[in-house]
Formats: structure tokens, C-alpha cells, sequence
């Protein structure tokens, strides 16, 4: 029920935050500010213009697939889902994105395991 949204804390900057006394009303702007623009927004603490950077938000009952790195994160994909804690679920994401990617999601084969292996170790 109601909505998630994706932030990014720096790390580097968790003292300005602690100790910025507007840092909540800041990020409050930032994710407000999502549903009516697109991509990140930098949310500033203390002398830190990027202390923390709002990405997306989302229905909760939708599972946003994303790939976070370098003080950024892209959302990938968005599925119907709320059970992402369940390895089955966040197979069935993958794949979805793969397929949205035009790609096919195919598991390896296991390897055979040859005669020597097996007499190796008993």
C-alpha cells in the first residue's frame, strides 16, 4: 500500500545529514518532486550539494529492477510484483527484463561430471 521510492545515500556525506536540521523537508521536496519530473535529484545537507540523490518512485505493488553505482541508480525495469524477497519472483524479473530487452534468459547447462572426478575422490 501506497509508494516506495529509490535514494541513494553518499556515504561520505552521513555527518552533514545527521547534523542538517532541514535534511528530511529536503528529501521530502526531492521525492515529492519525482512524479512530476523524471530522473535523479540531488538532495543537499550542509555544505554537501549530492548528499543523498532521490532515483525513482513506484506504486507498491509494482517491483522496480534497478542498477545502482556511482552515486546513481537506473531503473531498469518495472513489474507487477510485490514478492521480490522470493528467489522465484526475482527470476521471473529478470527475465521479464531480458525479454523487454529483447534477450532470452536461458540457465547453463550443468557440467557432466566425468568418470576421473568422480574415482579422484573416493
Amino acid at each position: 500500500m501506497g509508494w516506495n521510492t529509490t535514494v541513494v545515500v553518499m556515504n561520505d556525506a552521513l555527518n552533514e545529514i545527521e547534523n542538517d536540521p532541514d535534511f528530511g523537508r529536503k528529501l521530502k521536496h526531492a521525492v515529492n518532486s519525482l512524479f512530476v519530473r523524471s530522473g535523479p535529484i540531488d538532495v543537499a545537507a550542509g555544505v554537501m550539494t549530492g548528499a543523498a540523490r532521490a532515483i525513482e518512485t513506484h506504486q507498491s505493488d509494482m517491483t522496480s529492477l534497478l542498477a545502482v553505482g556511482g552515486n546513481c541508480a537506473a531503473r531498469l525495469h518495472m513489474s507487477l510484483g510485490w514478492t521480490q524477497c522470493d528467489p522465484e519472483e526475482q527470476l521471473r524479473l529478470l527475465r521479464e527484463w531480458a525479454d523487454a530487452s529483447g534477450y532470452r534468459l536461458v540457465k547453463k547447462p550443468t557440467a557432466p561430471v566425468r568418470e576421473e572426478e568422480t574415482t579422484d575422490a573416493a
